[in-house]
């Protein structure tokens, strides 16, 4: 296993976000941390809890994760009109309303969307609208409300993929609200742009080690009391219009052999796919690492694209035994999505 280099020593930590303040009037003003893991999805209705539309928006949001143990990419949990109270800080919360129904989750649609939404809603039928932090930090509010039941289902009959594509979106960014909730590493930060040209926020929590020599930085989380969770950056200078999905897959597993002390891919697992990552066009592998020495394994994902004239891979891995990785490996995608790289642009040769 290659050795990374300590990065310098750094500035303290920079307190971006606090969530409790001693100054009279200060809680009043800032919303509370939203509760719940990012993998439970809190829905609350004035349909029946086992209504079909219910069943076909579960359905929407129910995921594989590509893991060693079986597990969805979300749970569930679903409560009737009487429960919105005690759910309304819920990390991802999902209001279902029929608006011919006066009562207290068809009023809270009215209060979020306001007048001109649910207005907009009711002429077409029914609709949906993905929130951010309505009623707590880090929270992702769904609002799906109709005129009637039928309006509803016929709805998420047509659109319940779009609406988990958007909403999954969402979650994670609402993640990054949480993972920086106590802080970041902003000197490090400035460091990584200063030197190499792109930067990711680092999180309150996490060290950082450097290989200069061949384009490498590994962050490396460093709380003992939670699961492990390493994301590594990797760029050299490509000439290449487009990209290579052997590529990609070789160089992910020689960086992985080299700094995850001897980690491998298990090829049965793994999967390839097109996605856009902050604009671009990216490949997302995901699979399973393996590793004979220590006889560990978990799941890990990457994102290798190009941009200004590099191919970068960003990689995230998790271990957590005995535990859901979904919640981690999204903490990691959270740091991915703060990727920046603001050089100039190359000029096409």
């Amino acid at each position: 296993m290659k050795k990374l280099l300590l990065a310098p020593a750094l500035l303290p930590t920079v307190l971006l976000l606090t969530v409790f303040f001693l100054f009279p009037g200060g809680c009043s003003q800032r919303k509370l941390p939203a509760l719940g893991p990012s993998n439970l999805v809190t829905i609350v209705t004035n349909l029946g809890t086992g209504d079909e539309a219910i069943a076909t928006l579960k359905a929407a949001f129910t995921r594989p994760v590509i893991s060693v143990e079986q597990e969805s990419r979300y749970a569930f949990e679903v409560h009737g009109f009487g429960g919105l109270g005690r759910q309304r800080d819920a990390r991802n919360l999902v209001i279902v309303a029929d608006m011919s129904r006066r009562d207290a989750v068809s009023r809270k649609a009215r209060e979020v969307l306001g007048r001109e939404g649910i207005g907009e809603i009711l002429r077409r039928g029914a609709g949906w609208r993905v929130l951010p932090n309505i009623e707590a930090l880090g929270q992702t509010m769904i609002v799906v409300a109709g005129r009637d039941r039928p309006s509803i289902l016929r709805l998420l009959e047509a659109e319940a993929g779009e609406l988990y594509a958007s909403a999954d979106s969402m979650i994670t960014e609402r993640t990054g609200d949480m993972v920086y909730m106590h802080g970041e590493d902003a000197a490090m930060g400035r460091y990584l742009y200063a030197k190499y040209g792109w930067t990711v926020r680092i999180p309150k929590g996490y060290k950082a080690a450097e290989d200069p020599r061949t384009g490498v930085v590994k962050l490396v989380s460093a709380d003992t009391q939670q699961p492990s969770r390493l994301f590594l950056a990797y760029w050299t200078a490509s000439r290449s219009g487009a990209l290579d999905r052997e590529v990609c897959l070789r160089l992910r597993a020689r960086l992985a052999w080299s700094y995850y002390d001897e980690d491998r891919i298990d090829p049965s697992s793994t999967t390839v796919s097109e996605v856009t990552f902050q604009g671009r066009k990216a490949l997302r592998i995901q699979g399973i690492w393996q590793n004979e020495k220590h006889l560990i394994g978990g799941p890990f994902f990457t994102l290798c694209f190009l941009e200004k004239g590099r191919l970068y891979l960003l990689d995230g891995v998790v271990f957590a035994p005995g535990m859901d990785k979904s919640p981690w490996l999204r903490q990691i995608e959270a740091i991915m999505h703060t990727f920046k790289d603001s050089r100039k642009a190359v000029p096409a040769r």
